[in-house]
């Protein structure tokens, strides 16, 4: 059986993915979970599978998430985007907030208009709803799924209504293309390393998948922590059966100029 890294602890948006990933593709799955993202990519090294979150609505990429996947040789199997609502669930007599750390920052605008909680930040969203639900003064910001139906809440306070997670199922197998659907296109990820630094770099990059009318739906620099100033592109692009051979012939002419590292050929589930 296959085993796979969760960001944990259970019921979490990391472990509802992993079960819309079993479904999706019709596997079964064993889980285990962990207290961060750090180990869950580390321990993915070792059982074969992790699931990371990797880019949200409001927050854009998780530039630290990115960076742990490039470092860990982990290639991309997958994606499923959730999406993602945050309500407040409180007691009569509230005056303390738990919150997730990443869940404040998608919630600041209902913060600010409830100045009079004190704030506690804690680790996961499951941690949240748990001192909530022990606290006689207690109050939360927590994913709608968690809550059980008889309590006070006001719902969907995040600052955008919508709002979505991009989590990538990742593994130590080849780029390779998994059809777990039927579908055409297909996303390809890259990490793109000039060799050496020179005037008109950036734009020689963009001008070959340009000029062969490539779709770039996104692209990033990322230092590469190995001497000041020097970076990576990390480079997503949308493909089909019929157009990856361009994509391919591409990456082979940019080797001349560029270490291409391919991090996944992948279906949105």
């Amino acid at each position: 059986m296959n085993k796979i890294a969760i960001l944990g602890p259970k019921r979490t948006y990391s472990d509802v993915c992993f079960q819309q990933f079993c479904v999706k593709t019709n596997q079964e799955i064993h889980p285990y979970y962990f207290n961060t993202i750090h180990q869950v990519v580390m321990k993915g090294s070792e059982l074969g599978y992790a699931i990371l979150p990797f880019e949200n609505t409001l927050d854009g990429y998780v530039q630290h998430h990115m960076d742990l996947l490039l470092k860990s040789g982990l290639k991309i199997d997958a994606e499923i985007n959730l999406p993602i609502t945050f309500d407040f669930v409180y007691k009569e007599a509230a005056k303390h907030l738990y919150v997730q750390y990443v869940t404040k920052n998608q919630c600041l605008d209902f913060i600010e208009s409830h100045k009079d909680l004190k704030i506690f930040i804690t680790d996961s969203n499951v941690e949240s709803y748990e001192k909530y639900r022990d606290d006689p003064f207690g109050a939360a910001l927590v994913p709608h799924h968690l809550i059980e139906g008889h309590e006070l809440v006001i719902g969907d306070v995040a600052d955008e209504k919508e709002n979505q997670t991009r989590f990538l199922i990742v593994s130590q197998k080849k780029p390779e293309l998994k059809r777990y659907i039927d579908k055409e296109s297909f996303k390809v990820s890259i990490v793109i390393t000039p060799y050496k630094d020179r005037p008109g770099l950036l734009f020689d990059l963009l001008k070959s998948f340009a000029e062969e009318n490539v779709n770039l739906i996104s692209i990033m620099s990322r230092p590469t922590k190995k001497q000041l100033g020097t970076y990576h592109f990390f480079i997503e692009l949308l493909s089909s059966q019929s157009s990856y051979r361009v994509v391919i012939s591409i990456l082979d002419e940019l080797k001349k100029d560029f270490d291409v590292n391919v991090l996944g050929v992948y279906q949105e589930l």
